[in-house]
């Protein structure tokens, strides 16, 4: 059987270039072969509630723009990999981001996506069908990030079994950086020997700290202090509520998907 591969999911050309080149740095960390896919999503995915179906007008439209990105993300990908010496394959899919995901279950290490909500319409569930639909690690790139990845990390602490899994999927990375910064918001500080345990034998020069929220959502204060620890990622764990909750009413998880700057690093 062969070995699981790290999977970058392009639905567009909006932040391609960003996820290959993280991407690139995940392959070799990991020692796995990166393997592209794209897309070209039905009229379906775009459907409002009050909808029965599109006109032929919209679903001629809506073709139409398909069949332009996926030809513009193979242009960028083949740009990409002559400029970088590479030769990354491209699958392209017809269907949806989620059956698609099943398609590679079990054959996958890792997911890399641009954030979702800078997708076109109809492609912005990438993140929720890896994470939630095929429970693979993700790392998702924020739009225009232009920093390494891996060098110095953030954690943030919230003793979870969403957390635990993102602690063991990144423990390379982990393990090779540079700095490592553990941060509880608004949490006891006992809360930090549970961190030690857990990060003690992966990272054993990380810093553990406790931040007061001083009002800001945990969220915000995570986001803070990884920008004033010039970390260029923050490992997390996603949607520990369940994802009905957040949908409903949005945590956390969703906070930091929606306005990241820094790369994350996501298990659910």
């Amino acid at each position: 059987m062969e070995a699981p591969v790290v999977l970058v999911l392009l639905p567009s050309t909006t932040g391609a270039r960003e996820c290959l080149a993280i991407a690139a740095t995940v392959g070799q960390t990991l020692g796995r072969r990166v393997q592209l896919a794209h897309v070209e999503v039905g009229p379906g995915a775009i459907i409002l509630p009050s909808q029965e179906q599109l006109s032929e007008f919209e679903a001629e439209h809506f073709a139409d723009r398909e069949n332009a990105q996926t030809e513009a993300v193979r242009a960028l990908v083949s740009d990409w990999n002559t400029e970088a010496g590479q030769n990354l394959p491209l699958d392209v899919f017809k269907g949806d981001e989620w059956r698609v995901m099943r398609h590679y279950r079990g054959h996958v290490a890792m997911v890399v996506l641009a954030s979702p909500h800078t997708q076109p319409l109809g492609h912005r569930e990438t993140l929720r069908a890896a994470l939630l639909r095929t429970g693979h690690p993700v790392v998702m790139v924020p739009p225009g990030w232009a920093g390494g990845f891996g060098r110095r990390l953030s954690v943030g602490w919230a003793d979870s079994p969403p957390l635990r899994r993102a602690i063991t999927a990144f423990a390379p990375f982990l393990a090779e950086a540079e700095a490592v910064d553990v941060v509880a918001v608004g949490q006891d500080p006992a809360v930090l020997e549970a961190a030690r345990g857990v990060l003690g034998p992966i990272a054993p020069s990380a810093s553990y700290r406790v931040v007061a929220p001083d009002g800001r959502r945990t969220a915000n204060v995570l986001l803070d202090e990884t920008r004033a620890a010039q970390a260029d990622g923050l490992v997390v764990g996603a949607f520990r509520r369940g994802e009905i909750l957040n949908w409903l009413v949005p945590g956390t998880s969703s906070r930091l998907i929606l306005e990241s700057s820094v790369p994350l690093m996501m298990s659910a």
